[in-house]
């Protein structure tokens, strides 16, 4: 026992010789580095001195520590040069990017599902240019989003998609990016380009759905660490989708060194009992610091967001879906030109080639259902999106509806889902009878945990009540809006306690983005081959070709995605990337 200021208090022997050995060891250091003092902090050094341990610091250092418990009391909902207003939530994140460039720290942004990631990054890209340019690593499924919502938000800044073929090579691609605000590329496109991304120093380097990196030892997590970048930003809204294990990887990448080794990581932050809670009570220890987590449990967040959000997610076609697509266009160019504008069997070529193609840019085996090769993944860009999608919502513990207008594929899909999540999932369509229908109905609304309903637009699109899914994704489209919003509001109505969250599938330059079009309103109806229309089979050769052909500057380029999930990030050292796509089908008959 010693006494202190008036004051008699208890020391351990074993705690006495730990604190003197820690002092021993800093005899000879007057210096903390910032990493070292985050790391102390944080709490991730541990304390040899036992009880209570302060960290102070002058300057820079006070700031950086200042900030470790405070965000900015009225940040901004208009960042310079945002078209839009953030929400209070947003802004919040925004100064936390601004903080994180100050301090030259990276981190994660771990907003749920729905809540704005992208927009919020966006507003932070402009003014970090000061650093160099902003890179975006995506999904290529998400790819067209990203150019699409910074044209939006931020459309003074030039923006650079760097993917495909045709994309830029050596000094081509140093000169343009060098006169670009943002590049957004894909996980898989900037693997292979390594070599020539390390030689640009970016301001910020963004990557999209950061468990794709969750992996240390793969080959993608390896090579993106070779990226030159101010601050380095993952995105995701699942940051521990197994464990502190994947929460280390994505902010190692984030602030390289700065978290120390993963055992020791793990082991600081984990608690006696692992849980779904304990693992947000590490994300707190955290929050604001090096991760910025926000959900939409949260009152604040619940009470600001609206009802429904609505999303467009643009897909890439793989190369046998053009190749079939184009391949029925021909057909169709043959056959119309045989036959008399404005004749029944025109009509019919023509309503008969909408279909077609329709299932075709949902997937090679809804348009050719005996097709010999039955393998289903890997062939689709609308179901590889749909894979994170439904990866997204399980890792979140919700549950989600599909649409499709084709019942045969519903059921494809429906088998399709079952396999993957290892959840049974059903196909509701109806070929069913009542009873069937209405048990599948009472079973998902009954259910707990997460997962998914597959349903036929005409069966499922009205009349139901299946608002224990909080998640829509409408496969296909229709070209009567009315329908679509019927389907989503199976789940967006009374009873409903959770943001409904609708995602639209569409391909680019394909017949998808024509329905777009029409149900937007973007585009006249009498300037779109609609199944219902009187002059469907009077446009000639050119007005079906612009109506329902291929336009190539709007295809978005397939990347393939393996389909082993603990592997989804490594890449077939055999694939070649730049080869010509499948030009075997060509001149495939449809």
């Amino acid at each position: 026992m010693i006494k202190s200021q008036g004051e008699w208090i208890e020391l351990d022997k074993v705690d006495l010789a730990a604190a003197a050995e820690a002092l021993a060891d800093r005899a000879d250091k007057t210096k903390m580095s910032g990493a070292e003092m985050l790391r102390h902090a944080l709490g991730l050094e541990g304390n040899p001195f036992g009880g209570q341990m302060s960290i102070a610091g002058q300057g820079w250092a006070a700031d950086l520590l200042r900030s470790l418990n405070t965000l900015p009391e009225e940040p901004e909902v208009t960042p310079e040069g945002f078209q839009g207003e953030l929400r209070s939530y947003q802004a919040d994140a925004h100064a936390w990017l601004n903080f994180l460039v100050e301090a030259g720290l990276g981190g994660c942004l771990a907003l749920d599902m729905g809540l704005g990631k992208t927009p919020t990054t966006l507003a932070s890209l402009g003014p970090s240019r000061v650093h160099g340019p902003g890179l975006v690593i995506a999904p290529p499924a998400v790819v067209g989003n990203w150019a699409s919502e910074a044209r939006k938000f931020m459309p003074h800044l030039k923006v650079l998609v760097h993917h495909g073929q045709n994309r830029r090579k050596g000094k081509d691609f140093l000169k343009a990016v060098d006169e670009t605000d943002i590049l957004i590329t894909t996980y898989g496109t900037a693997v292979r380009d390594i070599d020539l991304l390390e030689k640009v120093h970016f301001g910020k380097a963004v990557i999209d759905e950061a468990q794709a990196i969750k992996n240390p030892a793969a080959e993608t997590s390896r090579q993106l660490r070779r990226i030159n970048a101010h601050t380095r930003l993952a995105l995701t809204g699942t940051p521990i989708e197994n464990g502190l294990g994947d929460l280390w990887s994505i902010l190692d990448w984030s602030n390289p060194g700065l978290l120390g080794p993963r055992a020791q990581f793990i082991a600081q932050l984990s608690p006696a009992k692992k849980t779904k809670e304990s693992n947000e009570g590490a994300l707190s220890a955290l929050n604001g610091i090096l991760v910025y987590r926000r959900t939409k449990s949260e009152p604040d967040i619940a009470a600001e967001l609206p009802d429904r959000i609505d999303e467009l997610d643009h897909c890439a076609m793989t190369p046998e879906q053009i190749g079939l697509y184009q391949a029925v266009i021909n057909d169709l160019s043959a056959e119309t030109a045989a036959a008399d504008v404005g004749s029944p069997s025109r009509k019919g070529a023509v309503l008969a080639a909408i279909t077609a193609l329709k299932q075709i840019c949902n997937h090679p085996l809804n348009y050719n259902s005996d097709d010999e090769n039955l393998e289903i993944h890997g062939r689709s860009g609308k179901l590889a999106r749909l894979n994170e999608i439904v990866e997204t919502v399980f890792a979140a513990d919700e549950r989600m509806l599909v649409f499709t207008h084709f019942a045969s594929w519903g059921e494809r899909l429906a088998g399709y889902l079952t396999e993957r999540t290892g959840t049974e999932v059903n196909c509701y369509h109806g070929g069913l009878s009542r009873g069937a229908r209405d048990r599948m109905v009472e079973e998902f609304q009954s259910r707990e945990g997460p997962g998914v309903l597959v349903l036929s637009l005409k069966a499922g699109g009205t009349g139901l009540n299946l608002t224990a899914a909080s998640h829509v994704v409408l496969y296909d489209r229709w070209w009567n809006p009315a329908v679509e919003d019927q389907a989503r509001d199976r789940v967006w109505r009374i009873g409903q306690t959770k943001t409904v969250i609708c995602h639209r599938l569409i391909c680019p330059g394909t017949i998808d983005e024509r329905v777009e079009e029409v149900v937007s309103g973007k585009r006249e109806i009498a300037n779109i081959v609609l199944p219902k229309s009187s002059s469907v089979g009077d446009l000639d050769s050119a007005q079906l070709q612009a109506a329902l052909g291929l336009d190539p500057d709007m295809l978005l380029d397939y990347e393939e995605i393996p389909d082993d999930p603990d592997n989804a990030d490594e890449l077939d050292p055999d694939a070649n990337p730049d080869a010509d796509p499948a030009p075997e089908l060509a001149g495939a008959s449809a």
